[in-house]
């Protein structure tokens, strides 16, 4: 399973990564169960708001997540998932980001791999897969 981190889903709607939308299409196409978490159509819904070409932006976005990608709630046992990696992060001084700590945790409690364009930080996260595919 895969999970799609924002810059990722903004760079395939925009398909201004081409190999991001290659192995998307190859991934989808195999059947493979992709996500798209809850913090991620938060950013993503932000984004849309703010827009200069609102409805322009928010049909795409639809459009996009037509194409079968689940879209798991934030619950109760993903906050414990992020206040243990929150924590473990802090205490070596290498805390991330506050909704990257919650993508993180969605992630990893359902044993996916976070595709992600934001290796660099992600990797600080222990037992989390990640992946880049521009690379």
């Amino acid at each position: 399973m895969y999970c799609l981190d924002t810059n990722v889903v903004i760079f395939a709607l925009n398909e201004r990564k081409p190999r991001i939308v290659e192995r998307l299409d190859r991934e989808l196409a195999a059947g493979t169960p992709m996500i798209v978490p809850a913090i991620v159509m938060f950013e993503l819904e932000y984004g849309c708001a703010k827009s200069k070409r609102r409805e322009q932006s928010r049909r795409a976005l639809e459009l996009f997540l037509s194409a079968g990608f689940g879209q798991p709630a934030f619950d109760i046992e993903d906050a414990r998932e992020a206040g243990e990696i929150g924590a473990f992060l802090e205490a070596r001084g290498q805390p991330i980001g506050p909704c990257d700590t919650l993508i993180a945790a969605q992630t990893r409690r359902r044993g996916a791999t976070l595709v992600t364009l934001n290796t660099r930080e992600f990797r600080r996260v222990p037992r989390l897969r990640v992946e880049d595919w521009t690379e």
